[in-house]
C-alpha cells in the first residue's frame, strides 16, 4: 500500500477512478456487483461536478458496511402493488445500488404500461438524484424520483428541524445535447453546502438557517447545530412534505425525526424511503416528434437576451453534461476534501490511492 501524503487538489482519469472505488468495496468486503452499481453513481457525479455526491461519500459507506449497518448484498424483495407499481424491500441494501434497481424496474414497468412507479422502504442514502433521472432519459424515458432524509430542515415558519433536505429530480432526454436534470433539495440550502462552508470557514446567504436558538444565521456552525429553512418558503416546505409522503410514509419507510443521520446515526441503519417513476413517451407522440419539441423549447429558452453580466442562458443539466465530456479527456479535479478522505480510506483499507 501506498498512501501520498500530499493533500493538494488532484486530478485523475476516469480509470483511476473506477479502480480505486473498485479496490475500496472489494477491502471491505462488499458484493461485486454492489461495488459496479456504486462506483458507476459516484463517478457520473464526479464527472459532472457533483462532488458532495461523488468520491468524498465512499468512506462514509464503507464505515457504514464494516459496521453491519448496511447489507451486501441484500437480498432485496419485491412487492407488485398494482400493474403499473412496486414495492422494493432494500432489505438495508446500499441506497445506490437499491435506486438504480428501482429506476430499472420503473422503466421495465413503464415500457409495459406506460407509466411505472416504484416506491423503496428500508434503504439508505441514495446519493444524487438527478443520475437516477439520467438513467432514465438515456433510455428514452421521463424519470422522476425524491428520497426523504435526516431532519435539518424547519417547516415553514418553524425554528426546529423536521423534515430533511429532500431532494426532488426530474430527467428528460433531448435530442441534440445532454439531457434536461432537474435536481435540487427544497432547503433553502444543501447541508453538504453548509459542511462546504464550515470547512471554507465561508458564512452563508442570510434567510437560509436558523441557529440552536431559532435565531438567523450566516454563520455555518451555527447552522450545523440549529437547522435549515425551506426554500422559497411555504413552497419549499409544501414539497419537502410531498417527498415525505411518497417517500417515507407510503413506502412504511422511517419518515421525519425517525430517519437516520449518514454522519452522526451510528448504532441502526437509516432507513431511507425513496421513489422513482419513468413514463414512456412512445405512449404519448413518436419519439423523434418529442425530442424536436424539446430541442425546440430548449432553443427558444436560448435565444433570450441576457439579463447584465450573465453571457448565456443554459438549461438544467447543461452545465453537468459540458462538465462530463471536459472531464472524460481532461480528467477528473478532486478537491482538498475528497484527497483527503481517499487517502484516509486508503490507509484504513491498505490499498493504492489513485495517484
Amino acid at each position: 500500500m501506498k498512501s501520498a501524503t500530499d493533500t493538494s487538489p488532484k486530478t485523475i482519469t476516469v480509470p483511476q477512478h473506477q479502480r480505486f472505488v473498485h479496490d475500496a468495496m472489494a477491502a471491505a468486503g462488499a458484493h461485486p456487483d454492489d461495488a459496479k452499481i456504486i462506483g458507476e453513481a459516484l463517478l457520473w457525479a464526479e464527472l459532472r461536478g457533483r462532488t458532495t455526491n461523488g468520491l468524498v461519500r465512499l468512506s462514509n459507506m464503507v464505515k457504514r458496511y464494516s459496521m453491519k449497518l448496511i447489507n451486501s448484498p441484500s437480498n432485496m424483495s419485491w412487492t407488485n402493488v398494482a400493474p403499473a407499481v412496486e414495492i422494493l424491500d432494500a432489505n438495508n441494501a446500499f441506497g445506490h445500488v437499491a435506486a438504480y434497481a428501482a429506476t430499472r424496474r420503473a422503466m421495465k414497468i413503464a415500457g409495459e404500461q406506460g407509466i411505472g412507479y416504484v416506491g423503496v422502504r428500508h434503504s439508505n442514502h441514495y446519493g444524487a438524484a438527478a443520475y437516477y433521472c439520467a438513467l432514465a432519459a438515456a433510455d428514452g424515458y421521463l424519470g422522476i424520483t425524491g428520497t426523504n432524509a435526516f431532519p435539518k430542515v424547519a417547516p415553514y415558519g418553524g425554528t426546529r428541524p423536521v423534515l430533511g433536505t429532500n431532494p426532488l429530480g426530474f430527467g428528460c432526454p433531448t435530442g441534440s445535447g445532454a439531457p434536461i436534470l432537474v435536481d435540487f433539495s427544497t432547503s433553502a440550502i444543501s447541508g453538504a453546502e453548509v459542511r462546504s462552508n464550515v470547512a471554507e470557514h465561508a458564512n452563508l446567504p442570510m434567510h437560509v438557517a436558523v441557529d440552536g436558538d431559532g435565531r438567523p444565521t450566516n454563520d455555518p456552525a451555527a447552522a450545523i447545530s440549529g437547522c435549515l429553512l425551506p426554500a422559497a418558503g411555504p413552497k419549499g416546505f409544501g414539497l419537502a412534505l410531498m417527498i415525505e409522503v411518497l417517500s417515507g410514509l407510503l413506502t412504511c419507510s422511517a419518515m421525519g425525526k425517525e430517519v437516520g443521520s449518514l454522519f452522526k446515526t451510528w448504532d441502526r441503519p437509516l432507513d431511507t424511503g425513496h421513489f422513482f417513476i419513468a413514463i414512456n413517451i412512445e405512449r404519448f407522440m413518436p419519439q423523434q416528434a418529442f425530442l424536436q419539441r424539446v430541442d425546440t423549447l430548449l432553443s427558444w429558452i436560448a435565444e433570450v437576451p441576457t439579463q447584465p453580466g450573465v453571457e448565456e442562458i443554459l438549461y438544467p443539466g447543461e452545465i453537468r453534461g459540458r462538465n462530463a465530456a471536459k472531464y472524460q479527456t481532461e480528467g477528473i479535479p478532486l478537491s482538498i476534501e475528497t484527497v483527503q478522505s481517499v487517502e484516509q480510506l486508503a490507509e484504513t483499507l491498505h490499498i493504492q490511492t489513485p495517484w
